[in-house]
């Protein structure tokens, strides 16, 4: 496709996404290290009225994953380790022995994600875990290991905390000391960093991290001020190694012609790193949309060329790290607001650059729905749900969605509406135990105690093993004797 095309046809995406509200970052698009297309849309902090530009630095959330693996691939090429090593050759007080560097890379090796932090194990809600404080939390967890390494893919962050681990021990430098060192600095990533609650990094053009009103998606409020995402921010976002780098758009073109130029590692390395991982069946290391992982990479063969990329996702984090490495085509997307969606968007974005057309994004009615609901009331927002239900080829409608929002209505002390979105949800997914489970867990929260025994013994009629809702239950028909 001729330059210009390209360009407008990818201003029309993400125009049309920043106008329904559904971008808020930078996204940039290159072929050969030649820019096509580079634009910012929205706030990088909205109280101090800044917007995104080309300064703009985000977390980059997962796509830092791809740094800790190229930072394991040095230290292999240096002969300080082979990938079939056992990581308790170099931990021995580490419990599982079979685990392999290689494992720990493609996730693999069986161990859980941060639930090992959750639970009894977790004396103070507000303890901020580092990277010292996870061979003892996987020690004292009988669930820590959730498969036998090598038995099936299963990502694990608490697997990239290890090896960020394993880099400090072998190259005698802290993590973020590290990457700057053997990473940022050769590739020419000037504006990148590894930042936590406990690596403070001055950076004045740092995105703030917003979650959007689920029911008023225009207003932003920080993550750090939400209840539920203190945990990913603050709690859990020292352990570096499977999130924390903090990168701009042109930075992570920098390090994309890197990665081509040989400056970081050989090119037979990379090509390992771009190699599906094998489970013990000699079945590849398949993940959920359809595509593999390499060590560090995820992998999805396409008509337009081979992708290797990564996506990252937390709170006030969505970002997209594409590179078509048949074409040398990149694709950069960068949020700090919560758009769960926008994964999809990056992935079409390649797809436009190289002529495909793409279908038509499809609404979530369950966000119309509540924004209908917090707006208009229920009945308004009810008939609106009707028409958006037979309109399939515009709308979808998520069970889990609809669940997530009214709890999140809930959290803001919208009880009211969030009891009736709940309510709906029944309605809608009749056959879902959790619809039932939801609804009476927030009935039982509004002091209904009688209509929350009914949706229990509903969702426990519907599935039997529901042992959460069977506990509710007892103490709900014991507080009303």
């Amino acid at each position: 496709m001729l330059g210009q095309q390209v360009h407008e046809r990818l201003d029309s995406q993400f125009v049309n996404l920043a106008l329904q509200n559904e971008f808020n970052g930078n996204v940039l698009v290159a072929q050969q290290g030649k820019i096509l297309y580079s634009q910012s849309f929205g706030f990088a902090d909205v109280v101090g009225k800044h917007l995104n530009d080309d300064a703009t630095t985000f977390n980059l959330g997962s796509v830092s994953k791809t740094f800790t693996s190229v930072a394991v691939l040095q230290l292999m090429e240096k002969g300080k380790l082979k990938l079939d090593d056992h990581f308790i050759s170099f931990f021995p007080e580490f419990p599982f022995a079979e685990i392999t560097i290689s494992q720990l890379l493609s996730h693999t090796s069986g161990l859980i994600d941060y639930q090992i932090f959750e639970g009894p194990h977790q004396k103070d809600p507000k303890q901020i875990y580092t990277l010292k404080d996870l061979i003892p939390a996987i020690k004292a967890d009988n669930r820590a290991l959730r498969w036998k390494p090598g038995e099936r893919w299963n990502y694990s962050n608490t697997g990239y905390g290890l090896l960020a681990l394993l880099v400090e021990k072998l190259s005698g430098e802290a993590f973020q000391d590290y990457l700057n060192k053997h990473v940022f600095l050769p590739a020419g990533m000037k504006n990148s960093y590894i930042t936590s609650p406990l690596i403070p990094f001055p950076d004045t053009h740092r995105a703030v991290r917003y979650e959007y009103l689920p029911y008023s998606p225009s207003v932003l409020r920080p993550v750090d001020s939400v209840k539920d995402d203190y945990i990913d921010a603050v709690v859990l976002g020292a352990i570096v190694g499977p999130t924390a780098v903090v990168s701009s758009c042109r930075d992570l073109l920098s390090y994309d012609q890197a990665l081509y130029s040989g400056k970081l590692l050989k090119a037979k390395t990379l090509d390992l790193a771009f190699t599906p991982a094998l489970l013990n069946s000699g079945e590849k290391a398949q993940m959920g949309w359809g595509g593999s992982y390499g060590l560090g990479w995820m992998i999805l063969p396409t008509r337009f060329g081979k992708l290797v990329w990564h996506s990252g996702g937390a709170a006030g984090i969505v970002t997209a790290f594409i590179r078509n490495v048949e074409k040398h085509q990149t694709i950069i997307v960068l949020d700090n607001v919560t758009h769960r969606g926008l994964h999809s968007d990056a992935l079409d974005a390649f797809y436009l650059v190289n002529g495909a057309s793409i279908a038509k994004k499809k609404r979530s009615a369950a966000v119309a729905y509540v924004i209908a609901l917090y707006r208009n009331g229920a009945d308004a927002a009810a008939a609106n749900l009707l028409s958006m239900r037979t309109d399939t080829a515009a709308y979808f409608l998520d069970e889990r969605e609809m669940n997530r929002l009214g709890y999140a209505l809930a959290g803001d002390g919208l009880f009211a509406e969030a009891l009736e979105v709940m309510k709906v949800n029944t309605l809608l997914f009749p056959a879902s135990f959790n619809t039932y489970d939801s609804y009476g867990d927030l009935l039982k929260r509004a002091g209904k105690k009688q209509e929350a025994i009914w949706m229990y013994e509903r969702a426990i009629a519907l599935n039997p093993n529901n042992e959460g809702g069977k506990k509710a239950l007892a103490e709900l028909k014991a507080s009303s004797h």
